[in-house]
């Protein structure tokens, strides 16, 4: 009985449920960051910014409160580079970020017995860090922000005591920036009767931004918070994280004096920690995820490994885009493009939303040697970006190649000077001295880049043998339903190229056509489809004209889905129609 008396004792020992909660939760942590979520968490966050070893580089940090922490972590995400050190990095934080919450819990005299609790603000930051545009200062700063709260009540209460924290509070929000609220908020918490302390702490603040920063109020409150994010929004995660730091110390008040029988503080952590990775696992977004990596992969040229992420990844027009792309670089596209799911026009052309869509804009237009288009992207992208970060490593890159292929030395020693000032970027010449990796240019007609048809037309004029160009103009017609400028550009640049038979979905197009126009069997004799697949149309058509049961639906697509003629006759999205298709069949 006494034996296990002192098993249920170490059982419930607040210190060895501690230990068991950090090994198991380290786990979950290292399997979001390195199995999960690694491209986005990562690779993109390291391509995303370009530390400098350079004063103006640092000075450009100490502009803005909190530039200090900013800083600090841009140094840190540089060694992202290496994707198990991110990992590592990420694990430090999140521990570090435990124990200094576990301290102020102590001070406060808050959840002794919890072994979970002061996990939770690093928990809600892993949802977080799945986000493009977060960065790891939002978690350094509140470190900072919870260990300048222990300072502040381990100051010495002599005569300078109210001159201390003063001076402690104008070096938190120097460091800290907007952060410095936190601190505040638990200071308050701690020591709600010293009222006039708190007041002018609050103002210090307010007096260091009209003295000295010349930002707007608004962003030197809101530096190296979640809320300084364009896109904030209060029930993000970003926000739930941060705010959480100081609610859960409020709440851990007002229960304080709630006693809990002992053996239901045990069967309490552990429910609240289901619930918690529970919601975390909730909010894990595969398809962002695959999309960042399709990104990753058609910088590197990984064109079939595009083409498996498609299959794992919702249909999107980022989607849609790049498996275009990979399928033309593999000579799949005039072949095999409607054995993927098609959204028109979207998924072949993407809009220019936001820095990711104007860098994958610029792959494209890089990798088809439109260099003109590619540069003009790169810096859209570098501009969309800068509201949280400097110009990055990856539109830097970009635009070196560009001057480079373009042989404008001064540029290109414009953009190597600054690479130079990387850790690992500098000299970067290896690429250069390979003239295979880099496209041919293609010098294009001044015409209005967003009229993609006619910017195709014109490079096909001065170059009717661009295989690719030729390829991305049949599709854009094909999608767009436009038969007759399909049949035109079939006409005329088909013949230019050395293909050993009428590619599949041209071959179905030009049976569609036939039937449109109702045009005889002599139509054959100049355009050789075979009869497979005119015996095919036949049978679609069979099947198209019958009751449309559940059974004639599931022939069709079981046997058709992947035809130009099933993206017609059953688009996802409507497209722009020449003509009335409900007579096609």
């Amino acid at each position: 009985m006494k034996h296990k008396q002192i098993t249920v004792n170490r059982f419930q020992n607040s210190k060895i449920l501690s230990v068991a909660a950090c090994l198991l939760l380290s786990g979950f942590v290292f399997w979001w960051y390195l199995f999960l979520n690694p491209y986005i968490t990562i690779s993109y966050r390291e391509q995303s910014q370009m530390f400098l070893f350079s004063r103006d580089y640092f000075l450009q940090y100490m502009s803005f409160p909190g530039g200090i922490t900013a800083y600090t972590a841009s140094f840190f995400i540089q060694f992202f580079y290496f994707r198990r050190l991110g990992v590592i990095i990420y694990l430090g934080i999140f521990f570090i970020l435990y124990a200094v919450l576990k301290q102020v819990f102590k001070k406060m005299s808050l959840f002794g017995n919890s072994f979970f609790i002061a996990f939770i603000p690093g928990l809600l930051f892993l949802p977080a860090s799945a986000c493009m545009l977060f960065d790891i200062a939002d978690e350094l700063s509140v470190i900072i922000a919870l260990s300048g709260f222990i300072i502040l009540t381990k100051l010495p209460q002599n005569r300078f005591y109210h001159l201390l924290i003063p001076l402690t509070v104008t070096a938190l929000f120097v460091v800290t920036g907007g952060n410095i609220l936190l601190s505040l908020t638990l200071f308050i918490l701690y020591f709600l009767h010293r009222k006039f302390v708190v007041v002018i702490s609050l103002l210090i603040p307010v007096i260091l931004w009209y003295f000295f920063y010349m930002v707007s109020f608004k962003d030197a409150c809101l530096s190296l918070t979640p809320f300084r994010y364009p896109d904030a929004r209060l029930f993000d995660f970003r926000i739930l994280a941060w705010l959480s730091v100081g609610v859960i110390p409020a709440f851990g008040i007002l229960l304080k004096h709630i006693r809990i029988r002992e053996n239901w503080v045990f069967p309490c952590n552990i429910g609240l920690a289901a619930v918690i990775l529970w919601i975390i696992i909730k909010q894990y977004h595969p398809d962002t995820e695959n999309i960042v990596k399709m990104g990753f992969y058609a910088e590197n040229h990984q064109w079939e490994d595009i083409i498996d992420t498609h299959k794992k990844t919702s249909v999107s027009p980022l989607n849609c885009f790049y498996t275009n792309f990979a399928l033309q670089k593999t000579g799949q596209l005039a072949e095999k493009m409607f054995h993927y799911d098609q959204i028109g026009l979207p998924g072949l052309f993407i809009d220019s939303e936001d820095h990711f869509s104007c860098y994958a804009k610029s792959e494209w237009f890089y990798q088809m040697g439109l260099l003109n288009a590619a540069r003009h992207f790169a810096f859209e992208s570098m501009m969309g970006y800068s509201n949280i970060k400097e110009p990055n490593i990856r539109n830097m890159k970009r635009l070196l190649d560009c001057a480079v292929i373009r042989q404008d030395s001064a540029l290109a020693e414009k953009y190597k000077k600054i690479l130079n000032k990387t850790l690992f970027y500098r000299n970067d010449t290896k690429r250069q001295n390979a003239t295979s990796y880099y496209p041919p240019e293609i010098i294009m007609k001044n015409v209005f880049i967003r009229d993609m048809p006619v910017v195709l037309e014109a490079i096909l004029e001065d170059n009717g043998k661009n295989q690719a160009v030729f390829e991305y103009l049949m599709t854009y017609y094909l999608l767009e339903r436009d038969y007759e400028q399909a049949k035109n550009c079939y006409d005329r640049y088909f013949s230019n190229f050395s293909y050993p038979h009428i590619p599949a979905h041209y071959a179905e197009f030009l049976a569609l056509y036939k039937r449109l126009n109702h045009l005889d069997d002599s139509f054959y004799k100049q355009y050789p489809v075979t009869v497979d697949i005119r015996e095919r149309f036949e049978m679609m058509d069979i099947l198209v004209s019958a009751q449309m049961s559940k059974q004639i639906k599931k022939a069709l697509e079981d046997g058709f889905k992947d035809t130009y003629w099933f993206y017609v006759r059953f688009p996802l999205v409507n497209a722009q129609t020449v003509k009335n298709e409900k007579k096609i069949y």
